[in-house]
């Protein structure tokens, strides 16, 4: 076997590999044997046919037959000798020109070879955040209004009412629902509809009718509605105003603070705020030392593994469709989700590079306490654990996450990192916003 190789970039390879003509003799040779044994051919009986007669019925295939699995061994033998890690199926083009042996060229794209640049050199804003007591206040406030009860008025609408509606829209001939819907409860200025569906409905009153136009999101998660105009027509049912419940022993108890005192319930906030702060804070610091990596990072990425990124991300979106009973969308358009694919892709070698060169491996008594912690919240947590354990696949994926985790910290150990105070409302509007 000859082969030579072509680096066509520093991701791409083409394999040129000369089979000798005694591999094709023998292959082809072996061919014609299997089919010797099987043909059924009328006149002869099994195993007795001329070689004449099966030449000129099964010749091209026998040769397609042979030279299609020597292109396989062939290739196979050629990247182990040359010590090649291709990342996609290789594109075979055959030499047809070739009259000694057999020839072809194997094209495919490689994982990269990645440098990663000292993370000494690397400047990060991670966030601080201290809870203060007007963030207690303000999620007393915030849980007042989950238990406000709505009293109709006969008002103009206004922000903060709920405004009860039953509505029709289409795009174009299109209507946005099979139903008409009827009775859907909107809250003002609570952006809960597309931008612009509140608005229309400011100053209105119970009994009136009215239509307008919309125009949806560019992003818009149905396709086909996406950037454009919508016109609905709609019934308002009723307005109300919320009437907030009095923080007193009885609210406070209905949250499980068995002395009914504010300072409990206060200091009850406080804990499970802290706890929520905490997640919020790990994952914003993750998110900047990820970020960091890519930018200060040069990588070629392969596009077959950013195609396959994108298959999963295509596949998961539909699966959320499908979750919320929305219809799946299965024509978008994949350059959509490149620029997304290619970073996460991106990432995912440097980090796996990182690990490697630096030998980290995943804090088992780190992995035991994750797996712990996840299991508290079902209700029976020792089974959860003892599964965990007792399946390695689910295992590993515990150890993935805690093993990012490590990671994050060893960078953040070494970087230059600039501490930046946030809210506690800044924090968590931030965490909802990339969630």
């Amino acid at each position: 076997m000859q082969v030579s190789v072509e680096s066509n970039s520093d991701i791409k390879r083409t394999l040129t590999i000369v089979v000798p003509q005694e591999e094709v003799d023998t292959a082809i040779k072996k061919r014609y044997d299997d089919v010797k044994r099987n043909a059924r051919i009328d006149g002869f009986r099994p195993g007795k046919v001329p070689m004449s007669v099966l030449k000129k019925k099964f010749g091209a295939s026998v040769r397609a037959e042979a030279l299609s699995d020597l292109t396989q061994s062939f290739f196979y033998k050629a990247i182990m000798e040359e010590k090649i890690n291709p990342v996609s199926p290789p594109v075979i083009t055959p030499n047809d020109e070739k009259t000694e042996g057999y020839e072809f060229s194997a094209s495919f794209e490689v994982y990269p070879e990645i440098t990663i640049n000292p993370v000494e050199d690397l400047a990060l804003n991670s966030p601080v955040v201290e809870i203060a007591e007007s963030d207690i206040d303000e999620m007393v406030e915030k849980i007042q209004k989950q238990k406000a009860t709505w009293k109709e008025v006969k008002t103009k609408a206004k922000d903060g009412n709920q405004v009860t509606v039953s509505f029709e829209g289409k795009v174009g001939d299109k209507p946005i629902s099979e139903e008409p819907i009827k009775g859907f409860p909107i809250v003002l200025g609570s952006k809960s509809m597309i931008p612009g569906f509140e608005d229309n409905l400011k100053g209105v009153k119970t009994g009136e009718t009215l239509s307008f136009e919309v125009t949806f999101p560019e992003d818009y998660q149905q396709a086909d509605f996406a950037g454009k105009v919508g016109v609905f027509d709609v019934e308002v049912d009723k307005v109300e105003k919320s009437e907030l419940p009095k923080v007193d022993e009885a609210f406070i108890k209905e949250f499980g603070i068995e002395s009914g005192e504010m300072s409990d319930f206060r200091a009850d906030l406080t804990k499970n705020m802290t706890a929520e702060m905490e997640r919020a804070l790990a994952s914003k610091r993750k998110q900047v030392v990820m970020d960091a990596l890519v930018e200060n990072n040069e990588v070629s990425v392969p596009e077959a593994l950013i195609d396959n990124e994108i298959n999963q991300m295509m596949a998961s979106l539909n699966e959320k469709a499908a979750q919320a009973g929305q219809p799946a969308q299965p024509d978008l358009p994949k350059e959509l989700f490149h620029d997304q694919a290619a970073k996460r892709v991106k990432l995912g070698l440097l980090l796996s590079e990182v690990i490697k060169q630096n030998d980290m491996k995943a804090d088992a008594d780190k992995v035991q306490a994750r797996i712990e912690e996840f299991a508290q919240t079902y209700d029976s947590p020792e089974e959860v654990i003892n599964w965990y354990n007792a399946n390695p696949e689910e295992r590993n994926k515990v150890e993935s996450v805690v093993l990012e985790d490590q990671l994050v910290d060893w960078v953040l150990e070494k970087a230059t990192v600039t501490e930046t105070s946030l809210t506690f409302e800044e924090l968590m509007s931030s965490a909802q916003a990339a969630g």
